[in-house]
């Protein structure tokens, strides 16, 4: 039981983090359109977005598994 309870503590501490990066992606992206930066770097962005959420869906899934 002790080990659950660790195992969601890492998760939703992981979670947290790629919240937050996500959250700053999403920022950083809005300010390369309002500065007209090159397609190619905001669509690396994008890319890093999607890789976190895809992430964040994984770790969420697996947090409702070990409930």
């Amino acid at each position: 039981m002790s080990n659950c309870k660790d195992q969601q503590g890492k998760i939703l501490v992981r979670l947290t983090e790629l919240y937050k990066k996500h959250r700053t992606l999403d920022s950083d992206i809005k300010e390369m359109y309002s500065r007209f930066e090159r397609d190619e770097l905001i669509n690396r962005k994008k890319t890093e977005k999607l890789w976190l959420k895809d992430e964040i869906h994984r770790l969420e899934s697996q947090l409702k598994a070990i409930e």
